[in-house]
């Protein structure tokens, strides 16, 4: 008899715990959703290409709001030593990217819009290999990505689903050449659509407020000078146009330097098209460069091809 009842017992327990992974696998699935549409939302910033630019006047406000120092009007053939200054800590930053690490393993933190967070372990080996496993609450895995130059894998452990893609899905999906690399410097808090025409700067102490312009979107530029070591601090994409108004804002807190790199490691990104609008938090709670990392994506049996 009081085997027969430790067994309901049992039984009620796991039918309980079946019921409660259920519906965290549902949660989970929501917030996965939203993770991807942000990731998808992040990458859609390259899709400027082919449109127009927002006035040049209307450019400046944005810049004229960080602070009250004199703005600089960049034109063609102007030559001072103040915009050579500029260039050079431009080109610091360029050759000073995360580069040349071999492999990357980190922990980070995700919380979308102030809601429950997940967890995010990212592997990279450069110019390779991007890994990353989504973990939510319980512990359980939502999702894994594999990304390469030239395919894309994404299982989705919640569903039992598998997504094979050649890398040129996102080009498609996008209308824009997006490339491996553009996803690595993502993930390492490079900096990204850097190339272009300064139109217009400022130089307030320890500080550079710059406007980049190549003719398919705008990206204003906060730069940190610290002891002559310069970090973007803040960035902000814009392309807005007569049926577009889409905006990335970047913010990157905690620079942390480690084996000559410095690694924001607290970011805010948020991004809006007018209609919708996701904000991400992302803190990383551990990251090390040049060490070995693996990146298991074995498929299980049964698993839906999609």
């Amino acid at each position: 008899m009081y085997s027969s009842h430790k067994n309901k017992y049992h039984i009620a327990d796991v039918s309980f715990n079946r019921r409660l992974a259920a519906m965290a696998a549902n949660a989970n699935f929501i917030r996965m959703k939203k993770i991807y549409l942000f990731a998808i939302s992040i990458l859609s910033m390259a899709a400027f290409s082919c449109r127009p630019v927002r006035k040049a006047e209307k450019v400046q406000k944005q810049i004229a709001r960080k602070d009250t120092s004199k703005i600089v009007i960049v034109t063609p053939g102007t030559q001072t030593s103040e915009l050579d200054s500029l260039h050079q800590t431009l080109a610091y930053l360029d050759s000073n990217r995360i580069m040349g690490f071999q492999t990357f393993n980190g922990k980070a933190k995700l919380d979308m819009d102030n809601q429950t967070n997940v967890t995010a372990n990212i592997h990279i080996k450069e110019d390779s290999i991007i890994w990353i496993s989504v973990t939510a609450i319980l512990g359980i895995e939502a999702a894994r990505v594999k990304i390469t130059p030239d395919s894309l894998i994404i299982m989705n452990k919640l569903k039992h689903t598998v997504t094979r893609r050649s890398i040129s899905f996102l080009q498609d999906f996008l209308k824009v050449p997006v490339t491996f690399s553009d996803v690595q410097n993502i993930i390492l808090g490079n900096p990204v659509f850097m190339q272009g025409e300064v139109t217009s700067y400022k130089h307030p102490h320890n500080k550079w407020f710059v406007t980049i312009n190549n003719s398919t979107l705008v990206n204003f530029v906060t730069i940190t000078d610290k002891d002559k070591k310069f970090y973007i601090r803040h960035a902000k994409l814009q392309d807005s146009t007569a049926t577009h108004d889409r905006v990335c804002d970047m913010t990157f807190n905690a620079h942390q330097q480690i084996n000559n790199y410095w690694f924001s490691q607290n970011r805010v990104i948020q991004v809006s098209d007018g209609a919708t609008n996701i904000q991400a938090k992302l803190q990383f709670k551990e990251f090390k460069f040049g060490q070995a990392v693996q990146f298991p994506f074995s498929i299980p049996d049964g698993y839906e091809e999609k």
